[in-house]
């Protein structure tokens, strides 16, 4: 209450409220902060701290430098572009492996070492560089991830340029790629190149991990890591996949959603029939397949109606609310931009509570029989569908699978054939610390670029590697794209020119950022230590005595402890 009540007279962000209970996790500033004085000491702190930053001589430079280089960056993007890496599909296998040729080139021209184009399970490489010279003997190590595969372009007549040319018109820049990821991970190269240029160092150590299998959902990547956990051993990870919510209003993630996906096939005969001379008496696929797609959701509540679907979702917090609210989301204006006809969604939560909270399953393509111009009267053999399902902390891909396929087998009728096949291995859903240095100096290059303090929000697409990273090399990832997710995934993706410019701009600040707060996270631990350590019971009996005071100030905590204040 006391803190939502600073917030409020003082005119706090989110962001100092997350900064003060990073405070209040040590036990010296535990001591200290829930008392009046403490608490006037934080309020000056973080307005001297946030109000007057200003980038250092030396980043200035190297700013300057990315801003004198932009002709050079358009010639990166363009030429990156123009490999159609394509993932998803065999026949572009030489095209990934040629864009991952090109990088690991563009690594070293930037002044990384040790670069190297490393096999993974599939057709797909990463591609891997380091820089571990930081001077600063405490610099923490920084990995840095993107992905260089992109989504199919179907359907081609849709696009308005060619998709793998980049098309610079009215401040965008158009084609397959340009946000994601390939402009977002080329601006992270670009800012630690001008950190080598103009300096001949970093702040920090370095290690960029660039993948090529990300659009399919990174299915050897975890094998990946296991096989080089010790050379990717990190501080943090910084991904340069993502976006931002708006030009001028910056994000920091503290989420993604998992997502396991699968392909249903319905046989009811061995052969395509004529509907004139069997129709009627002959079970249909199509049939079979849509009642079986249609009875997974509730009509009324538009809840998936798969047993057990729900049982490891977590509650929305107070918290998660507060971070919604303040997002501002604005329904209408979206339904404009994309021609939205309506929402719909689960009963009883809000949009964002659906796109952020609660898992989803979705059919994302169907075939069956004739889909050419024309009308050919057939009863196909066979029908298919593909279902994506998205899902939130504590779900995981393996659990929701037998789930949806148990359904499936359990609902299909006697006269007919369904079978379930996993489509790739799934990823598991992301959950990034509030308050860890890496969001804690983003925190403070948004406010730099933007003046105003970042959005705290979550996601409802999936990055399969930052939950990898996770679980095999125990670091978190904060997020750090620049793009605004425009069409991606669709025709006509496309970014902002200004954006790939604030992009690469903030990377190079973020660089010089991350040290401070790491040192002082380091500090922090150590103070707990030491206070741990020593037990001292004299400090204990005079902190117990504070805290039955404040207990006993609380029962008038709505007048008295404000006028203290």
């Amino acid at each position: 209450k006391l803190s939502r009540r600073l917030q409020s007279i003082f005119n706090l962000p989110d962001q100092a409220m997350s900064l003060l209970s990073q405070c209040q996790q040590t036990r010296p500033m535990r001591n200290l902060l829930p008392k009046p004085f403490g608490l006037f000491l934080f309020i000056v702190a973080y307005q001297f701290a946030y109000a007057d930053w200003d980038a250092s001589d030396i980043l200035r430079k190297v700013l300057q430098r990315l801003e004198s280089q932009s002709d050079r960056y358009d010639k990166d993007l363009a030429e990156l572009v123009r490999f159609p890496s394509v993932s998803a599909l065999p026949q572009h296998e030489g095209d990934v492996l040629a864009a991952a040729k090109w990088l690991s080139e563009r690594l070293r021209a930037a002044g990384l070492q040790n670069v190297e184009i490393l096999p993974t399970d599939g057709a797909q490489p990463v591609v891997y560089g380091e820089w571990l010279g930081a001077t600063d003997p405490h610099a923490p190590t920084v990995l840095v991830y993107g992905h260089y595969d992109v989504q199919p372009v179907d359907p081609l007549d849709a696009w308005e340029s060619p998709p793998f040319e980049v098309s610079k018109r009215n401040g965008y820049y158009y084609g397959r790629g340009v946000d994601d990821d390939k402009g977002g991970l080329l601006q992270a190269v670009q800012a630690v190149e001008a950190w080598l240029q103009e300096t001949g160092a970093v702040p920090v150590n370095v290690k960029f991990i660039l993948e090529g299998q990300e659009e399919v959902m990174s299915p050897h990547l975890t094998t990946f890591l296991q096989r080089h956990a010790g050379r990717l051993v990190a501080d943090l990870a910084l991904s340069a996949d993502g976006g931002q919510p708006a030009a001028d209003r910056g994000g920091i993630s503290l989420g993604l959603r998992g997502v396991v996906s699968l392909q249903v096939d319905v046989v009811t005969a061995g052969t395509d029939m004529h509907s004139g001379m069997k129709g009627g008496s002959s079970a249909n696929p199509n049939h079979v397949l849509a009642v079986l797609l249609a009875g997974m959701r509730d009509p009324g509540t538009q809840a998936v109606t798969v047993n057990g679907f729900y049982d490891d979702v977590a509650p929305i917090t107070d918290l998660d609310r507060r971070d919604i609210e303040t997002y501002d989301f604005d329904p209408e204006k979206e339904a404009v931009e994309l021609g939205l006809l309506g929402y719909v969604g689960e009963q009883g939560y809000s949009i964002l509570e659906q796109r952020w909270l609660r898992p989803t399953l979705e059919v994302v393509g169907m075939t069956g029989g004739f889909t050419g111009e024309g009308i050919k009267t057939v009863i196909p053999r066979s029908a298919m569908a593909k279902i994506s399902c998205r899902l939130v902390p504590r779900q995981t891909p393996q659990d929701i699978l037998e789930k949806v396929a148990r359904h499936i087998v359990m609902n299909c009728p006697p006269y007919a054939r369904c079978n379930v096949t996993a489509l790739g291995g799934g990823a598991f859903p992301f959950a990034n610390p509030r308050n860890s240095p890496g969001n804690a100096a983003a925190a403070v290059v948004h406010a730099a670029l933007n003046d105003k303090p970042p959005l705290y929000l979550r996601d409802g697409a999936t990055i399969p590697a930052l939950a990898a990273f996770q679980q095999v090399l125990n670091v978190d990832t904060t997020k750090f794209g620049w793009g605004l997710s425009e069409r991606i995934h669709a025709p006509n993706e496309r970014l902002q020119v200004d954006m790939y410019v604030k992009g690469r701009r903030a990377w190079a600040m973020l660089l010089e950022e991350l040290p401070r707060h790491f040192a002082a996270s380091a500090s922090a631990s150590v103070v707990e230590a030491t206070e741990s350590s020593h037990g001292d019971a004299s400090r204990q009996g005079a902190l117990e005595t504070d805290t039955a005071k404040m207990g006993r100030d609380a029962q008038g905590r709505e007048g008295p402890l404000h006028e203290e204040l």
